[in-house]
C-alpha cells in the first residue's frame, strides 16, 4: 500500500530535529511514500524547509494555528492509501512504515501505530516513572508489549486509512497542542469518534514499528511534568464533553486502577532495595495522578456550567434519500444552489427501494466522497430489516381512498397532491376535505387543477375539527381501504402500495400505520420536533395483536402513540364502521387539540383487529420551523394525550382501576431520564417544553370535557333545528 507521511512543525528552534525527521521519512524501505511537511504559521521556517527539501511537499497550515488543523491540512493534501503521522522531533526506523503497512492486509484494520522510544538528552531522570512516559509523548508502561488492539494511538507514531479519515473527519481544533503549550487528547477524541462511526474498525498497536522521540532539556523537569499532567486532565475533560460522556474513558479508568497502583508499589519496592529514586517515582506517580484528576474535575465542572448557560451552535441538517442499488452520492456540506452550510446529513438508506438504515452523518469536510459515505453505511450496526411483503395484486388488491384534511394551506396541499398522483399503486382515488376554510383558495385549487382529472374529490366540512373532517372524508370515500395523511407531507411513491399489500394479507388487519420522516431539518425547532415526536418507529415491520397484549409492555394498549401517527394511517372501512368513526370531540381544531388518532388505534384494537406498522409506507413531514410553533405543538401533544385518556375513562369508568395499576409504568415513561421518551431528546431540548407537554396532559382532562359538552350542545341545537323545520313543513 502507498503512504502519505505528514510531519507538522511550528518552531525554527527545532529545525535540526525537523530535518532528521524528514530524512527518516525519505529513507524508509517502503517504495511508495510521499512526504508532506506542514508548517504551522511560520513563514520563515516554511521558506527554509522548502529550499532544503525540494523533493518534499512543504505547505503552510491553512487552518487555525495548532497541531490539529496542521494535521488536517496535511490530510487534505494526502493522496495515498494510508496517512501516517510523525512528530517533527522524532526519527523513524527504516522499516517503520513497512511494519505498519503489513497490518493493513486485514480490511478491518483502519489504523495502526507503533512504539515510541524516548531519547533523553542525558540519563533518564531517576524520579520520572515509566508509567508517565505519555507526558513526553512516548510509549509508557501499561501499553501492550505485543501487537494488540487499542482504543487510541499516540500522535507521534500513528497511521490511518485515507478513506477512514474522509469518513470520520479530521482532528478537533478545540483540542491539541498550539505552539509550546502542553495540550493534547486530539488523537484520543479522533479514535473514539472513529470507533463510534465505524464500530467494526480495528485499531492496532505494533510496538515493533518504532520511532525515536527526542526529549528536549526543558521537558525533563518537574515543571513540565506537572504542566503536562494538568493539560492532560483538562484535555480529557474537553474530550469527554465533545464525545458526550465519561463512559469513553474506560482506558484511563483501567490505567488508574491497574497500572498506577503497581507503579506506586514498584517504586516503594525499589526504594526498599536501596534505589532512592524509587521513592521519588512513587511520589511522582501519586502527584501526577492527583494533578491530572484535579484538572479534569475542575474543567469538567466548568464545561457543564457553561453548557447550561450557553445555547449550542446550530447548523442545518441535510436530508438525504439514497439507494445502495443505484450507488451512493457524494455528500456536500454546502448546498450548491442556496449556499446553505450543513453540519450533518440525516440519511435514509434504501436498497432496491426498501428502507434498510436511518443514520446521521456529520459533515466535517466540504465533501464526503461516495466511497467514504459507503464505508460509513456498511459499518453501521443496525440490523438489516427482513424483505418487504409481496405487493397486492389481482382480486386481493383493494381499492384505496386517500383522505386529506386541510385548512387554508393550498400551497402545501398542492405539494402533497402532486406526490399522491405519481403513486405506483393505481387503484386509488383522493378526497380532499376543506375544514372550516376562511377562503375559497382550496376549492379553487381543486376545481382548476385536479377536478378535471376526476381523481380528486372536493368535500366541504364547515364545522372545525380534524376528526369531523376525517369522518366527512370517510363518508365521501369509495374505497374499502381508507388512508389518511396531512396536507403538510410529501408521500413516497410506494406509500399506497405498501399499505394495500398489508391489508391484502389478512382480514384481521384493521389498521396500518407507516414511517414518518422529516422533509427538512433546517431549524433547531424542526430537530426538536423530530427527536421529541418519535415519529419514526424503526425499519422493521411490527404487528400488534390484541390477543397477545402481554408482549408489548405494561402500557399496552393505552400508549397508542407506539403504533403510529395520524399523518400516516389507514383503516378498513369495516373497522371504522365498528369503531363508530372518529370521536368528533377530539382532534386539532377542538378544545382537545388532538388524540383522535390515538383513540382510533385503541378502538381498532378493542374491536379485535390487528394494527400493523409498515416501514415501507413512508411520508415526509414538514415539521414546524419556529420554536414558538414547537412550544404550541408540545403543549398540544400533551392536551391530546390527556383528552384521549379522559375519553377512555368516560367511555368505561372501570378502566380507572387499570390506570391505577399501570400508573408506576406510566410515571416512569413520562419522568424517568432512562425512558425512551426522554432519552431520545437532544441535549439542547428546553426543559420548559417537557413541562409544557406534561402540563398539557393535565389540561387535556378539562379540555376533553369541555369539547364533549360543546359537541352535545351543538347536537342539541341541530336536533332542535330539525324539529322546528319538520313542524314548519
Amino acid at each position: 500500500m502507498s503512504v502519505s507521511l505528514v510531519i507538522c512543525a511550528y518552531s525554527s528552534k527545532r529545525l535540526d530535529r525537523l530535518e532528521a525527521a524528514i530524512r527518516s521519512g525519505l529513507d524508509q524501505d517502503l517504495a511508495d511514500v510521499e512526504v508532506i511537511v506542514v508548517i504551522d504559521h511560520n513563514p520563515e521556517l516554511l521558506g527554509i524547509v522548502s529550499v532544503r527539501f525540494p523533493q518534499v511537499r512543504v505547505v503552510a497550515n491553512q487552518g487555525l494555528r495548532g497541531l490539529s488543523d496542521a494535521r488536517n491540512t496535511g490530510v487534505a493534501l494526502a493522496r495515498k492509501d494510508v496517512v501516517a503521522f510523525l512528530d517533527d522531533d522524532a526519527v523513524a526506523e527504516v522499516d517503520w512504515l513497512t511494519r505498519l503497512m503489513a497490518h493493513y492486509a486485514d480490511p478491518a484494520v483502519m489504523a495502526v501505530g507503533g512504539g515510541i522510544v524516548p531519547e533523553w538528552p542525558g540519563a533518564r531522570p531517576g524520579w520520572f516513572p515509566p508509567e508517565f512516559d505519555w507526558v513526553i509523548g512516548c510509549s509508557y508502561r501499561g501499553l501492550p508489549e505485543r501487537v494488540a488492539p487499542v482504543r487510541n494511538l499516540i500522535g507521534c507514531n500513528m497511521s490511518v486509512r485515507r478513506l477512514c479519515l474522509d469518513a470520520v473527519g479530521g482532528f478537533k481544533t478545540s483540542l491539541g497542542r498550539v505552539a509550546d503549550n502542553a495540550a493534547g487528547c486530539e488523537e484520543t477524541e479522533f479514535f473514539i469518534r472513529l470507533k463510534a462511526r465505524l464500530p467494526g474498525a480495528i485499531i492496532l498497536l505494533d510496538p515493533s514499528a518504532r520511532v525515536h522521540h527526542f526529549i528536549s532539556e526543558d521537558r525533563t523537569g518537574w515543571a513540565y511534568f506537572a504542566g503536562r499532567c494538568r493539560s492532560e486532565g483538562r484535555g480529557k475533560a474537553v474530550m469527554a464533553h465533545l464525545v458526550e460522556g465519561a463512559r469513553h474513558l474506560t482506558s484511563e479508568s483501567a490505567y488508574v486502577r491497574r497500572v498506577l497502583p503497581l507503579a506506586v508499589l514498584r517504586g516503594f519496592g525499589d526504594a526498599a532495595r536501596g534505589d532512592l529514586g524509587g521513592l521519588a517515582r512513587s511520589v511522582a506517580t501519586l502527584a501526577g495522578l492527583g494533578i491530572t484528576t484535579a484538572a479534569y474535575v475542575g474543567r469538567r465542572l466548568r464545561l457543564r456550567r457553561a453548557a447550561r448557560r450557553e445555547v449550542p451552535e446550530f447548523a442545518p441538517i441535510r436530508i438525504v434519500d439514497a439507494d445502495l442499488a443505484a450507488g451512493l452520492p457524494d455528500l456536500q456540506r454546502t448546498d450548491p444552489l442556496t449556499g446553505q452550510v450543513h453540519g450533518a446529513a440525516w440519511c435514509l438508506i434504501r436498497d432496491g427501494g426498501q428502507p434498510v438504515k436511518i443514520m446521521d452523518v456529520p459533515l466535517e469536510r466540504e465533501i464526503l466522497s461516495a466511497e467514504a459515505f459507503h464505508t460509513l453505511v456498511m459499518a453501521d450496526r443496525q440490523d438489516r430489516p427482513p424483505p418487504p411483503i409481496a405487493p397486492a395484486t389481482g382480486p386481493k388488491a383493494p381499492h384505496v381512498t386517500v383522505v386529506i384534511a386541510t385548512r387554508d394551506r393550498a400551497e402545501s396541499l398542492k405539494r402533497c397532491l402532486e406526490s399522491l398522483l405519481v403513486q405506483t399503486y393505481r387503484d386509488m382515488d383522493i378526497v380532499v376535505v376543506d375544514n372550516a376554510p376562511s377562503s375559497s383558495e382550496t376549492f379553487d385549487l381543486i376545481e382548476k387543477v385536479y377536478a378535471p382529472s376526476a381523481r380528486v374529490t372536493y368535500v366541504l366540512e364547515e364545522r372545525a375539527g380534524l376528526a369531523r373532517a376525517h369522518n366527512a372524508g370517510v363518508a365521501a370515500a369509495s374505497g374499502e381501504i381508507i388512508a389518511f395523511t396531512d396536507d403538510d407531507v410529501i408521500v413516497d411513491p410506494s406509500w399506497v402500495a405498501a399499505i394495500a399489500a398489508n391489508f391484502a394479507l389478512s382480514e384481521r388487519i384493521g389498521c396500518v400505520t407507516g414511517l414518518i420522516l422529516p422533509a427538512e431539518l433546517d431549524t433547531r425547532a424542526q430537530v426538536w420536533t423530530e427527536r421529541h415526536g418519535g415519529f419514526g418507529k424503526g425499519l422493521a415491520r411490527k404487528v400488534f395483536d390484541p390477543r397477545q397484549g402481554h408482549r408489548y409492555g405494561p402500557l399496552f394498549p393505552f400508549a397508542a402513540g407506539a403504533f403510529g401517527s395520524g399523518a400516516n394511517m389507514a383503516f378498513r372501512r369495516e373497522t371504522l364502521a365498528r369503531m363508530g368513526g372518529f370521536d368528533a370531540a377530539l382532534g386539532a381544531g377542538t378544545l382537545a387539540r388532538g388524540g383522535d388518532d390515538l383513540a382510533g388505534f385503541f378502538a381498532a384494537l378493542q374491536a379485535g383487529y390487528q394494527i400493523v406498522y409498515e416501514p415501507g409506507a413512508i411520508v415526509w413531514h414538514h415539521h414546524r420551523r419556529s420554536e414558538e410553533g414547537m412550544r404550541r405543538q408540545a403543549y398540544g401533544y400533551g392536551v391530546g394525550l390527556g383528552a384521549y385518556l379522559t375519553k377512555l375513562v368516560i367511555d368505561d369508568p372501570a378502566r380507572i382501576g387499570t390506570f391505577l395499576r399501570r400508573f408506576p409504568a406510566a410515571f416512569r415513561h413520562l419522568f424517568s431520564r432512562r425512558s425512551g421518551k426522554l432519552d431520545r431528546l437532544p441535549a439542547d431540548y428546553p426543559r420548559r417544553l417537557v413541562w409544557s407537554e406534561r402540563w398539557g396532559i393535565v389540561m387535556g382532562v378539562p379540555g376533553y370535557l369541555r369539547s364533549r359538552a360543546a359537541l352535545r350542545r351543538e347536537r342539541a341545537r341541530l336536533n332542535a333545528a330539525r324539529t322546528a323545520k319538520s313542524f314548519d313543513i
